[in-house]
């Protein structure tokens, strides 16, 4: 792997695609990928996120793209913290270059501004035998679009600062986070880590969620390396994957 390769080098400019996360799993199965390339496109006829959901965009209103990433030196255990680390540098967009307030990750990879979802990551791994080859990370950030039919707690950077923002600036913004977080990932894997579990909505505070109908209220506590959320409750900590329990939002 090319260290010396900044992440959006290389850019394919699309106006229309079923899906950017496709569209470079594509390049890497004909053997043409290259480490940073970033694939993004104006309209996703068929974007993905996670588990099997659908990411909605209108035309031309958002930032949808995806980072292709050569991970071979990169152990297997480390799947989750980069995408930790990508979480970051969209959190870090949004503070640092638009001073919003209030910007947490939701479990496990969702950013939202107080209780309202801006931005979805989905992140796709290559193996071959025990050889994690290359990652995919798709990113989603609700930039121009104020209307959002199908979804509810939903926000935009138009609807947080009342004004239309340049797709291209916000696009340089993400890029530049996103180099400065995969450098600190290169440096030190357990600090991007430990940034990404303090931005957890209801780390170290007491909040609620649903499991198989029964609400319950605890406090995250950390993410395992695998990605299972712990909670504490009933004096104890347990251990939950995706899609077992259900964050209850005010």
């Amino acid at each position: 792997m090319n260290k010396q390769v900044k992440i959006g080098e290389e850019i394919i400019d699309l106006r229309e695609i079923d899906s950017t996360n496709n569209y470079a799993m594509r390049l890497i199965n004909q053997g043409i990928a290259s480490h940073g390339l970033i694939v993004k496109a104006d309209y996703q006829t068929n974007g993905k996120g996670q588990h099997g959901n659908i990411w909605t965009s209108e035309q031309g209103k958002n930032l949808l793209l995806s980072v292709i990433l050569d991970t071979q030196e990169f152990p297997l255990e480390d799947q989750f913290i980069l995408n930790a680390c990508f979480c970051n540098a969209v959190a870090s967009l949004l503070m640092e270059h638009y001073e919003i307030k209030d910007v947490r990750i939701k479990w496990p990879n969702d950013v939202f501004v107080g209780n309202r979802k801006i931005a979805g990551l989905l992140m796709e791994n290559v193996l071959r035998g025990s050889v994690w080859q290359y990652a995919i990370v798709g990113i989603g950030i609700n930039i121009n679009q104020v209307q959002f039919p199908l979804l509810n707690r939903t926000t935009s950077l138009k609807l947080l600062l009342n004004k239309e923002q340049s797709l291209k600036q916000s696009e340089r913004y993400l890029v530049k986070a996103m180099n400065a977080n995969y450098a600190a990932f290169l440096k030190d894997p357990e600090g991007i880590f430990n940034e990404y579990q303090q931005m957890l909505i209801g780390y170290d505070e007491k909040i609620s969620f649903k499991k198989k109908g029964e609400v319950f209220t605890a406090s995250v506590v950390g993410v395992s390396k695998s990605g299972e959320l712990q909670l504490l409750f009933d004096g104890s900590v347990k251990k939950f994957r995706h899609k077992e329990i259900e964050l209850i939002l005010d």
